[in-house]
């Protein structure tokens, strides 16, 4: 039986795999790319069905070194402890609190789930609880610093920054400076 953590739900794993539908459909668009011969022109939805990508912010989150928890029953377990950081875009901005963790699991198979859960705190003092998980693909041939893709959602209290419960979310993790990873969070619209 397949462990996991009490955020990684049947639900959230549906959010994942339409998530990734959903950057499929953009790429797709992006590139101009023509439907396959075999398809006909019914089976391709008009480009305005496509989901557009809107910058939300980005963000600089130091960690420390990995903490080894070992094998587990899924694979290889590993606590990467979040360390402060910094977050910044055009509707909001502020520090990435410290104290939180990504519970970072190599399953069996090579491929690495990233589950973090930390709080945000804007400049005016607002706390919001993101949980961002994703699933990165084993190493292979193609640039090692390509990004990997994760599905942030937001947990805001009313208000302000209430918007943020109220859409979907798609992000960009690659490694930074020493004890730092950078994060890109795209609003889809």
């Amino acid at each position: 039986m397949e462990q996991s953590s009490p955020e990684f739900t049947p639900q959230r794993r549906l959010l994942l795999q339409w998530a990734a539908v959903g950057l499929t459909s953009a790429a797709t668009r992006a590139s101009a790319v023509e439907p396959s011969r075999s398809a006909s022109a019914a089976d391709v939805p008009p480009l305005e069905e496509f989901p557009r990508l809107e910058f939300v912010y980005a963000a600089t989150v130091g960690i420390a070194a990995p903490q080894d928890v070992g094998d587990t029953l899924s694979g290889h377990q590993r606590i990467i402890p979040i360390t402060g950081g910094s977050f910044a875009g055009p509707r909001l901005r502020g520090k990435v609190l410290p104290g939180a963790a990504d519970w970072n699991l190599q399953r069996n198979d090579g491929v690495t789930v990233v589950s973090a859960s930390y709080f945000l705190q804007t400049d005016d003092l607002v706390y919001i609880k993101i949980v961002n998980q994703g699933v990165n693909p084993k190493a292979g041939p193609g640039p090692a610093a390509r990004p990997r893709f994760t599905v942030p959602t937001f947990e805001a209290p009313k208000g302000r920054y209430e918007w943020l419960n109220q859409a979907v979310f798609v992000g960009t993790l690659r490694p930074g400076d020493a004890g730092t990873v950078n994060i890109r969070v795209f609003k889809l619209v």
